[in-house]
Order: structure tokens, then C-alpha cells, then sequence
């Protein structure tokens, strides 16, 4: 299966059908950035309750967070060690390196343990991103309202 044709069902389609009910593209571009923002918390295997719990705290749409939590999850671990950089940098702090490899297998073998083994790696990654979750966030808005807009005019008349 090409990765158009996945993108297309897993991803666009659920949007362009969400449109089609009448939320509209600003709440979308929202509910959206706000899911991806959220599913890049350098914990592994929070996103989802994160995600489910602001959806219902903010009576935002849960389906809808939930496809940007999945869309982006692959970025979880990828952008775990440039927040790592910015919480050390900004702390001032050194770690001795970890490998992605080492992060992925402390978590599938056990979370808890992985948790105590990696807080300090954890706390700094989480630093890192508290300062970066804002203008990530505000940067998908913008860039979303753009998409969802043409979405909008494009796949509803």
C-alpha cells in the first residue's frame, strides 16, 4: 500500500469527514495542533490519555485529537532528544548520551522501571519541551487554519 493512499484514509479523509459535520476550520486547526503538540511529550505512552484528557477538559472533538495524536507519534522519539538538548542547555546540566535504541527498549521492557531509570533524562526532556510546546503550537495553528480553510471550500460545496 502506498503511503499516499494511507495517508489519505488514516489521515485526510477522517479530517475532510470531521469538516463535513460542521466543526469548523479554525476548531479543527486547533483541536490538531493542540493533539500534535500533546503527542510529542517526551514520555512515552502518556499521549493518549494527555490527548483524551485536554479533549475532555476543553470540550474539544476526541476523535479528532486523537487522529493528530497518532499522525504525529512517530515524531515522539525523534524530537525526545532535541527537547533533551534544549532542557540541558537551558539547565546547564550534562547527562551521559542515550541512544534511541536504549529509550524505546527501557520502555517496551518495563514503563515504571524505565521511568526511575531515565527521570533525569525524563525531567530535562520535559523541560525542553514545556519551552518549546508554545510556539510548536502556535506555529501548527497558523499553518492548519490555512489547510483546513481551502479543506473547507474545497470538500463541502
Amino acid at each position: 500500500m502506498k503511503i499516499t493512499s494511507v495517508f489519505k484514509e488514516k489521515i485526510s479523509l477522517p479530517l475532510i469527514n470531521i469538516l463535513k459535520q460542521g466543526l469548523s476550520p479554525v476548531k479543527l486547526a486547533l483541536v490538531i495542533a493542540l493533539g500534535m503538540t500533546l503527542s510529542v511529550f517526551p514520555v512515552l505512552g502518556t499521549t493518549t490519555l494527555l490527548c483524551t484528557l485536554a479533549a475532555l477538559l476543553l470540550h474539544l472533538n476526541l476523535p479528532a485529537i486523537q487522529v493528530a495524536n497518532y499522525m504525529a507519534f512517530p515524531l515522539q522519539i525523534s524530537l525526545f532528544f532535541p527537547f533533551l538538548e534544549i532542557g540541558k542547555t537551558i539547565s546547564g546540566r550534562n547527562l551521559k548520551e542515550i541512544s534511541e535504541s536504549t529509550l524505546i527498549s527501557a520502555f517496551n521492557a518495563d514503563f515504571f522501571q524505565a521511568i526511575s531509570e531515565l527521570s533525569q533524562y525524563l525531567i530535562l526532556a520535559c523541560f525542553g519541551w514545556a519551552l518549546a510546546c508554545i510556539p510548536l503550537f502556535f506555529f501548527l495553528l497558523i499553518f492548519l487554519k490555512i489547510i483546513f480553510n481551502k479543506w473547507k471550500k474545497i470538500f463541502t460545496q
